[in-house]
């Protein structure tokens, strides 16, 4: 239960009491003033209960019901009622058993209450010691609704907020506490009956909507903020005015955040979407527009990711199944997606473009969504395979047997001709191995000579390189020209020719593999 509705329930508590209490302390007097002319004995004060239900009552005691207010169960009012004179009243009636009886003394030895169980039901039964019998049930009320008016004051003057009633002409006609503190420290006084809130409205156009108010006290440099709910009765307006300095530093705080991370990423060619627990926008910028064709009124309106996507779709703006439920199913997979971090899609537009969407999980049940427009990016890769594809298509075309190494050592492109030189397998397009390991094939098909040893040396420098040429012989005669040159980013290119003239160059053959 909020504060207010505490403080509203008090208070008209409080004024119900009050003018319940008026109108019997002065039955009360009046029943005093006729005392003398009924002095005879009257008839008890008695009830009888069969478990929680009241089965039946003298005419002295429901005289008395009639003060009761009618809360829960009989027991619990008539109990509720009788509790300020019989403070152990409660715990007798819980404890009493079959037959027993049990007699209870108020305090002040001004009363007594006896109960009596028999039959499953209990009696109770009420006499004032210090008036006759018809006097009981004024004596009674009368004492009850003084001590629950003493309390309600006491539990109007602990909350910690300003609660007040005016009357039609605006003049405080009762205030709490915490409202006497407030015009004490504005007016000097708790006496002054001018409202502290020059501006409320007694007669609001919504009732029960808060009204945000400001009030500078002396001595205090800033204003305080409160908010103020009116309810109204008759002539009677009974205002409760919540502080609300927290609540607007706290939304002052949040709105200048936003405002930040606004800014911010109002620059970013990224489109950003943040949607809250309940899963509507509440954070987007300017490349969201941009990315997606989204009207800024659509956004600033704080749709829902099921409407943002029903929009996109309607735009053809994402990919869309053939039928719509299993559309639906695969929006419900995406938000799944996204809330564990785990959702990364391509979206292809209709206009050619390539969206990345990314979903990532936020704070308190959130999820964001990324909008990144890459098709340059996959223009690029396009580009670049097309040209290595030219590329590896030009360098098979070469009659010369070559090969390239990374600055690593790491075999990275190796020709037709090179393959067929050497025995590699036609499938192998890229030949996994190292600059170590090639050598050692050259080495096992060529005669014996130095010239591996100075290409692995070569290849394992560091710096500035000269190019350089051999001659080697393969073990079935042939003579190669062998050639190596260092490449941009310290590769190294290897290229090998059969010699011109050679008898056996005429006629060239793949090498059977040795070992292998």
């Amino acid at each position: 239960m909020s504060l207010f509705t505490v403080g509203s329930i008090v208070i008209l508590g409080l004024a119900g009491f009050c003018i319940a209490a008026a109108a019997l302390l002065a039955a009360a007097y009046l029943g005093r003033g006729r005392a003398p002319q009924a002095a005879a004995p009257g008839p008890e004060v008695a009830f009888l209960f069969d478990g929680t239900a009241l089965v039946d009552a003298t005419p002295a005691a429901r005289r008395l019901l009639d003060f009761i207010p009618r809360t829960g169960d009989d027991m619990d009012g008539l109990v509720t009622f009788l509790a300020p004179r019989f403070p152990d009243l409660a715990r007798r009636v819980t404890a009493c058993g079959e037959d027993d009886t049990t007699c209870l003394l108020s305090p002040e030895a001004d009363a007594r209450l006896r109960l009596h169980s028999h039959d499953g039901r209990l009696n109770i039964t009420l006499e004032d010691l210090g008036a006759s019998p018809a006097e009981v049930p004024e004596r009674f009320s009368e004492a009850a609704l003084v001590e629950a008016l003493r309390n309600h004051r006491r539990i109007a003057d602990a909350l910690p907020v300003a609660v007040w009633q005016q009357d039609a002409q605006d003049r405080v006609t009762w205030s709490n506490g915490a409202y006497a503190a407030l015009a004490k420290r504005l007016y000097g006084t708790s006496h002054d009956r001018r409202p502290v809130f020059a501006g409320l409205d007694t007669a609001p156009a919504r009732p029960g909507e808060a009204q945000r108010l400001t009030l500078q006290l002396p001595g205090e440099e800033g204003v305080g903020w409160f908010d103020c709910h009116v309810s109204r009765c008759g002539d009677t307006v009974t205002v409760v005015a919540l502080p609300a300095d927290r609540i607007v530093a706290a939304e002052t705080s949040l709105r200048d955040f936003v405002q930040t991370l606004t800014r911010t990423f109002a620059h970013l060619s990224v489109g950003l979407a943040i949607f809250d627990r309940g899963r509507a926008l509440t954070v987007f910028n300017p490349a969201l527009c941009d990315l997606l064709g989204l009207t800024p009124e659509f956004l600033i309106a704080h749709p829902t990711l099921a409407q943002v996507l029903d929009r996109l779709r309607e735009r053809q703006m994402m990919p869309e199944p053939k039928d719509y439920k299993s559309w639906r199913d695969q929006m419900h997979a995406l938000e799944t997606a996204a809330a564990d971090g785990t959702y990364s899609e391509i979206w292809p537009m209709p206009d050619g473009r390539v969206i990345r969407v990314i979903g990532r999980p936020h704070p308190d049940g959130a999820v964001a969504f990324l909008f990144e427009d890459i098709s340059a990016e996959i223009a690029a890769t396009q580009r670049y395979r097309e040209e290595v594809e030219i590329g590896r298509a030009v360098i098979d075309g070469i009659d010369e047997a070559i090969v390239v190494f990374s600055a690593s050592g790491r075999l990275s492109q190796a020709n037709r001709a090179y393959r067929a030189l050497w025995g590699l397998p036609a499938a192998r397009l890229k030949p996994a191995g190292r600059f170590l390991d090639e050598t050692r094939r050259w080495q096992d098909r060529c005669a014996p000579t130095p010239v591996w040893g100075d290409a692995r040396d070569f290849a394992a420098s560091i710096g500035e390189r000269s190019n350089w040429t051999a001659e080697v012989r393969l073990t079935d005669g042939r003579r190669l020209a062998c050639r190596f040159e260092t490449l941009p980013d310290g590769a190294t290119l290897a290229g090998f020719t059969p010699l011109a003239g050679d008898p056996a160059a005429d006629t060239p053959r793949p090498l059977q593999s040795i070992g292998a």
